[in-house]
Order: structure tokens, then C-alpha cells, then sequence
């Protein structure tokens, strides 16, 4: 395979088009890995020789074990590659153990760089909406993390585009360092972000994170419409179908790629990633994996090339349902789009 690289947003760091998710490691409380060190050391190794510089981690997963594994699978090769790291969720039963506040953050900031065993995260995001925390705090508390040379960039996860462009306004005024990516739920089953986060990071220069690519293990094809989910898969183990989506859409979209799978040489799981990395304003896809057999599957998805025919059917198979004002506002705008 040939790994292919591009630009964080409209930043000058360089990332590969695939990143490799680590919420798999650690015994987890979401019942999503159980990766050992033995195997995390295999698989970051694994995705290194592939060509992989970019790690994505957060301070909750598997209560921070998932940092502790990455760092030291990495090792001394810490300094060719970019981690990122998150910080927002619960990570102890204290009022100021979890949310965005100056506090937590500082607090959040040094505990994940000493289980990752580094000086520096190149990307901190912030994990979600903290609705008990005024924006300017935050904003104002990023940069000066920013500033003091623990943290390289910014972005968001999981935000609306209200809050996103609410945030963008308020380190502009402030005069400090602003979101430069955004990690969000993007993949064939889920194009919610489509209708104004991903015009938003278009019109900003942030580049776009796609975690749960194959909608919780999904679109890898290996559940039936007339059969439960079996013990040993993400969903058959958990129980609970997340993220959530439109199960018959689901259903009709495996069949879809199932069909097209044998015409062009490829999985139903590299099919669903090659697709999401067309996508504009994509800058990386999050990839993770409770196995070796996934992990070199799910790798293969960069020399995988969708042809109009084949990428046209997907996106209209899953085409999101305009919504207003959207639908309006493209109704409008046709009298005012250049001609060609």
C-alpha cells in the first residue's frame, strides 16, 4: 500500500489520510477492545510500517489506559509521529474531574502527557459541549496551553456548527489559538454533519476527523438483517447499536456494498473508508481495531479508488434529507452560483 498525506486544515502539519484510533486499547469500559500491550505494540507497529504518522487517543478511554499503551508502543518513535489526545469527559467522582473548565484542562493536559510519556500533544481536542463552562473560559485556557508549548494545536469533537463558529469568534477576539480540526461521526450511515458542520469547516480551513468510519463495526458486512448480532463482534458483545442509525438503511447499504465488494476487488469495510476519503474537507479517517485481521483489512482501504459509477451509487443510496433552512437557502443561491 502507498499511504498518501495531506494538511491538518489549513495548517502546514502534514498527517497521513488514515489515523489510527486507540480506544481499543485497554479493558474498556464500553466493552470495545481489551487490546493487551503485547498486541498494541504489534498493531501501532504494524500501522508505523504502513506509513500511519497520526494516533488519536483521549484521557477516558479505558480510564486512560488506552494513553498509557499508545506511548509506550511508540516509544523512541514518538517524535516522528502526531498524537492526539482529547479532554473533557469524567475521569474521577470530584465536581472538577470532568468538563471544560480552566482547571480541568490544565489538570487534564499534564496527566495525559505523563501517561503518554511525552512533553507535547500536537492536536488537544476538546471532547464535547461543556454547557457549565463559559466559552471564553475554555478558549482562553486553550491557549494558553497552546502558549506554553504542551499542546501545538486545537480542535473541537462532537460539537454543533453553532458552537464550533461561537468558539472560532471568541478565540478571534481574544486573540488566541483557534480550533484547526474537528472529530466528528461521519460515515455512510451518519451525513448529519453534512447539512452545517462540514460547510462550516470548509469555509474555516478545519480539517475534518471521521471517528466510527464504519458506524460502530457495521459496514464491515458481517451482520445479517435476519439474524442477532453474534457474541465476539462490537455489537453482538455490547448489546447496544452505536452509534445509532436507520437499521433497514443500514441493512440495504451492506447488501449494496456486499454487491460491489467482488467488482472492484475489495471489503465492504475498504469500500465504506475509500468513500469517506473523497469526501470534502476530510483531512484524515480514524480507523481502530480489536484485531491484527481488521487492522491490516482496514489499512488497505488508501489503494482502494472508487470509480464515479461507484462512489455516485453510495452517495445516493445515503443521501441525507435536505432540511430548512438548507434546502432554501440552495433554492435561493441558484440565480447566484457562477455559470459555467
Amino acid at each position: 500500500m502507498a499511504m498518501e498525506y495531506t494538511n491538518l486544515g489549513n495548517t502546514g502539519l502534514i498527517v497521513s489520510r488514515l489515523c489510527f484510533g486507540t480506544m481499543t486499547f485497554g479493558r474498556s469500559q464500553w466493552k470495545l477492545g481489551g487490546v493487551e500491550q503485547k498486541t498494541a505494540d504489534l498493531m501501532v507497529g504494524a500501522v508505523l510500517d504502513n506509513g500511519i504518522n497520526f494516533f488519536d487517543t483521549a484521557d477516558i478511554y479505558s480510564a486512560g489506559q488506552s494513553e498509557e499503551m499508545l506511548g509506550k508502543a511508540l516509544g523512541q518513535k514518538r517524535q516522528d509521529v502526531i498524537i492526539a489526545t482529547k479532554a473533557r469527559g469524567r475521569v474521577g467522582p470530584g465536581h472538577n474531574d470532568a468538563g471544560l473548565s480552566r482547571r480541568h484542562l490544565f489538570d487534564a493536559i499534564d496527566k495525559s502527557l505523563r501517561r503518554l510519556g511525552t512533553d507535547y500533544v500536537d492536536l488537544y481536542q476538546v471532547h464535547g459541549w461543556d454547557a457549565l463552562t463559559p466559552l471564553e473560559e475554555t478558549m482562553d485556557a486553550l491557549g494558553d496551553i497552546v502558549a506554553s508549548g504542551r499542546v501545538r494545536y486545537i480542535g473541537f469533537s462532537n460539537y454543533a456548527a453553532w458552537q464550533a463558529a461561537l468558539s472560532i469568534g471568541i478565540a478571534e477576539r481574544l486573540g488566541t489559538a483557534r480550533f484547526r480540526s474537528a472529530q466528528m461521526h461521519y460515515s455512510l450511515l451518519c451525513r448529519d454533519i453534512e447539512h452545517e458542520v462540514v460547510p462550516l469547516c470548509l469555509s474555516e480551513g478545519i480539517g475534518i476527523l471521521p471517528w466510527s468510519p464504519l458506524s460502530g463495526g457495521f459496514l464491515s458486512g458481517k451482520y445479517r438483517r435476519d439474524a442477532e448480532p453474534v457474541a465476539g463482534t462490537r455489537i453482538g458483545d455490547r448489546g447496544v447499536w452505536f452509534p445509532p442509525f436507520d437499521r433497514d438503511l443500514g441493512f440495504k447499504v451492506v447488501e449494496a456494498l456486499n454487491a460491489i465488494a467482488p467488482e472492484i476487488g475489495a471489503t465492504p469495510s475498504q469500500i465504506s473508508l475509500a468513500w469517506l476519503l473523497r469526501k470534502p474537507g476530510v483531512t484524515s479517517v480514524i480507523i481502530g481495531a480489536r484485531s491484527m485481521e481488521q487492522l491490516k483489512d482496514n489499512l488497505r482501504s488508501v489503494d482502494v479508488k472508487l470509480d464515479e459509477k461507484v462512489f455516485q451509487r453510495l452517495e445516493d443510496l445515503t443521501a441525507p434529507k435536505p432540511l430548512y433552512p438548507n434546502w432554501m437557502i440552495a433554492n435561493q443561491s441558484q440565480d447566484r452560483l457562477p455559470k459555467n
